[in-house]
């Protein structure tokens, strides 16, 4: 049986390859970190004042939060765009998530616009909670098994807290979903991602 030659100069061009690929996550991973910090606080923030119970204080903090929010998302990315562009096979990889992501919102306004699913401020939260959850499921395949795992856990949470915990499930929300954002956020701005 004939074995062909190793190809000696194709395998370090793969090894670079890769290692350039590593590098690059665990910078996107180091860049990702503010918007996990932002968007964490803003949902113990958020949910925590949803346990009041108040709808018109809610409305008016998730409003107020969500601006404050994009408008702190929208300045990472343009002083980060200018700084240090991401890589092109990284943006190809992430505007197929944004798109695949557009899309899910898309069938879920869709299912409430045609009432077929119930639309109320509990549900609202149950499906903001899983859509993010979604989202962390979608950039895990791009990027790391941890944010994959992650997002796996909020849906599982979600529906537990939803199933058997409605009572509190503002609290939980807040303090293991908002909770999880942040440590996201602050282990990626201390290590970034690591290869997996």
């Amino acid at each position: 049986m004939k074995t062909n030659p190793v190809d000696k100069e194709e395998i370090i061009e793969n090894l670079s390859h890769i290692n350039t690929l590593i590098n690059h996550k665990q910078v996107y991973g180091k860049q990702s970190a503010p918007y996990f910090i932002v968007w964490g606080c803003i949902w113990i923030i958020g949910f925590l004042i949803s346990s009041t119970g108040a709808i018109s204080i809610i409305q008016l903090t998730w409003i107020s939060l969500g601006i404050i929010g994009w408008l702190f998302s929208g300045i990472i990315f343009l002083k980060q765009k200018r700084l240090d562009p991401m890589p092109k096979f990284l943006k190809n990889q992430f505007r197929m998530v944004w798109l695949g992501f557009m899309f899910i919102i898309y069938i879920v306004v869709f299912l409430i616009g045609s009432n077929l699913l119930p639309l109320s401020f509990h549900y609202l939260s149950l499906y903001s909670f899983l859509l993010v959850s979604i989202l962390y499921i979608l950039l895990g395949i791009v990027l790391t098994r941890i944010i994959f795992l992650m997002g796996l856990w909020l849906v599982i949470l979600g529906t537990v807290t939803y199933s058997f915990f409605l009572d509190y499930m503002y609290v939980i929300f807040a303090i293991l979903g908002g909770g999880c954002l942040l440590l996201t956020g602050i282990l990626f701005n201390r290590k970034g991602i690591k290869n997996e």
